[in-house]
């Protein structure tokens, strides 16, 4: 049986912050007043899919609301299935929970569940491929939803979490994973520091190049900035590397070259002996692209009445490199 909104279980150290609808502005804004099961792997730096600098900046408002792909809708659309049929499969008794959560304790740590089942929450997830999912009922789950579960789990101080998984379109599994007080105790003290980082409105550090142009890239700075030693030994390291992949790339030209040699007239997909398919060349359907350039012979006043100057941007070049 899956029942609707709940009240507050007395065992549970938390208050209602709101109730806001999933995916709306409000829902939104709510989020950003603390770190959520799903923004934990990134407060952490071990997330695939946002780094700490992008979900500080995200936290503050300064990054375009996301908007959901077709996996995430369909997620969202398919969660209350998943969850009859863990109810189905299981036999518990399943409460929606159309709230978020605040830790008493930690107030910088929310959480939005999907359902509660007694002492064990319950979380719907889908994914394409099995891939980082181990053998149904153990605790083998991809690791950004291990720290999610986790996460909620020190919110609400309960002793499980149920997983489930709908893999493939087709694939039902369930994953039952106990609570871990040594990772909660990591997970807190790290979402504790990145939460820090917010409050004081002092950035975390860069790791990735993307994190470095949007932290720095738009900035109009003049002056020049004296080698260090280190900063030699990398200078030189990234000029080895810049001519290593120019090689590389040529390299990989030439090849491809002589596969479309090969191919030529001949055909359009190179085969092994046994029919399986090694390289295609085939004709892609063309795309259809404005002709700007006619339409501003055309009507130029148009254009130009259409026209918006860009936002300029610092351009990264390496010298010791033949362009």
């Amino acid at each position: 049986m899956i029942a609707p909104n709940i009240a507050i279980p007395e065992a549970m150290p938390v208050t209602v912050v709101g109730e806001e609808a999933h995916g709306s502005a409000a829902w939104l804004a709510l989020r950003r007043t603390g770190i959520g099961g799903s923004d934990a792997a990134a407060a952490l730096g071990v997330s695939t899919w946002m780094s700490p600098y992008e979900l500080y900046l995200d936290k503050l408002g300064e990054l375009p609301d996301r908007v959901p792909n077709a996996s995430m809708e369909w997620g969202h659309l398919l969660e209350p299935l998943i969850v009859q049929e863990y109810v189905r499969r299981t036999g518990r008794r399943v409460l929606r929970v159309a709230a978020t959560f605040r830790s008493v304790s930690q107030p910088y740590m929310i959480a939005d569940l999907d359902g509660l089942a007694e002492e064990r929450i319950v979380e719907a997830k889908t994914a394409r491929t099995a891939d980082g999912w181990g053998e149904p009922g153990s605790d083998d789950i991809p690791q950004p939803y291990l720290f999610q579960v986790q996460h909620y789990m020190a919110v609400c101080r309960k002793p499980v979490a149920d997983v489930a998984v709908l893999i493939g379109g087709s694939d039902f599994r369930i994953y039952e994973v106990p609570a871990d007080r040594e990772l909660q105790e990591m997970l807190i003290e790290g979402e504790s520091l990145f939460w820090g980082h917010v409050q004081l409105r002092q950035p975390p550090a860069v790791v990735s190049i993307e994190d470095a142009r949007r932290r720095w890239g738009r900035l109009a700075v003049r002056g020049q900035v004296v080698a260090s030693d280190e900063d030699h030994a990398t200078s030189a390291a990234l000029v080895e590397l810049s001519a290593t992949f120019k090689a590389m790339k040529a390299e990989a030209d030439h090849y491809k070259m002589k596969i479309m040699e090969r191919l030529g007239d001949a055909g359009d997909a190179l085969v092994d002996e046994n029919g399986r398919v090694l390289i295609t060349w085939k004709i892609a359907r063309a795309a259809a692209r404005f002709d700007m350039e006619a339409f501003g012979r055309e009507h130029p006043e148009l254009v130009a009445s259409y026209m918006r100057p860009g936002t300029p941007a610092r351009r990264f070049l390496v010298k010791g490199i033949e362009e």
